[in-house]
């Protein structure tokens, strides 16, 4: 209700030339990234724009800060400078009420890298194929005790969550739920989950990170507390930023390639723009991730 009423006090109104859009269109997209310190989507951000040109049109890019009413200003200011069509770049809690919004005025709009349960236009990473690579890769090196540190207010980190839960139950491993470490998308953050970790009487082996920003606050938290990584414990990341492969020791991580991503955002927001009958499949663009092994793994000294 707080979006809508914001939206009503912004003067947030469909778009009174929505119809003669879909004929005569601006060639302005809008895109709206939940947070542009989060390196991925700062990437995918990037990404879009490259997209964009390579199809003809501009982006209008907002930023949401996690603010809903931030959302709110930047959609009245894109509705009443007109665009075609609108890309969501991950979630916002509470940002179901901005969906709403956009299906009411009949705005095409793409959802990307946000989970995979939402039931509207997406562009997502496959969560369940990411989140085996790393455990497979990590039990296949002997680990046993298995950690996660992840901000679960983010879609695909919750179900990356989920598939973790299912994994160890899969493998009869121990679900403690002190290796569950949920924490902000921030370094610092992960740093604390790092110390909480090693606090424990029986500490994990290796630690699955929901994010590279929280990886790299992990291993920065261990080798603060003198232990050796991979030796003493391994961390493996999900996102593949820039820099990871440049950190020490280099970070072993499940890579989400944005430039697909990007393409396929673009793509079908067009397709949509563009009023093409779409089946259920390609509304849904699932893409696949890969493991790219560097040198923060290795196999356990015990278990």
């Amino acid at each position: 209700h707080l979006v809508l009423e914001t939206a009503d006090r912004l003067g947030y109104s469909p778009n009174p030339f929505a119809t003669a859009l879909r004929t005569q269109r601006t060639g302005v997209i809008g895109a709206i990234v939940r947070d542009v310190g989060d390196p991925f989507l700062s990437m995918l951000l990037r990404e879009i724009q490259h997209a964009a040109r390579q199809e003809g049109v501009d982006v209008l890019f907002g930023h949401a800060e996690y603010d809903l009413q931030v959302v709110g200003r930047h959609l009245a200011f894109m509705h009443s400078h007109l665009f075609d069509g609108l890309l969501l770049l991950g979630d916002i809690q509470g940002d179901q009420a901005i969906i709403a919004e956009l299906i009411k005025s009949n705005t095409p709009f793409v959802t990307v890298a946000r989970g995979e349960s939402t039931s509207f236009p997406l562009v997502n990473i496959d969560e369940l194929a990411g989140t085996h690579l790393a455990l497979d890769y990590l039990y296949g090196l002997d680990h046993r005790r298995i950690a996660f540190v992840g901000n679960l207010e983010h879609g695909g980190v919750s179900e990356r969550l989920k598939f973790f839960r299912d994994f160890l139950h899969e493998k009869d491993l121990d679900a403690c739920s002190a290796y569950i470490q949920t924490c902000a998308n921030s370094r610092s953050a992960a740093l604390q989950c790092a110390q909480q970790l090693l606090r424990l009487s029986a500490p994990p082996t290796a630690i699955f990170c929901a994010t590279d920003l929280a990886a790299l606050g992990v291993i920065n938290g261990l080798l603060r507390a003198g232990w050796n990584v991979p030796a003493e414990m391994s961390v493996v990341g999900f996102d593949d930023i820039e820099g990871t492969a440049d950190t020490s020791p280099a970070l072993t991580t499940v890579r989400q390639p944005a430039g697909e991503m990007a393409e396929r955002a673009v793509r079908l927001l067009m397709r949509l723009i563009e009023g093409a009958p779409l089946d259920d499949g390609e509304m849904r663009a699932v893409i696949q991730p890969k493991l790219i092994v560097r040198d923060s793994c290795a196999a356990p000294r015990h278990n």
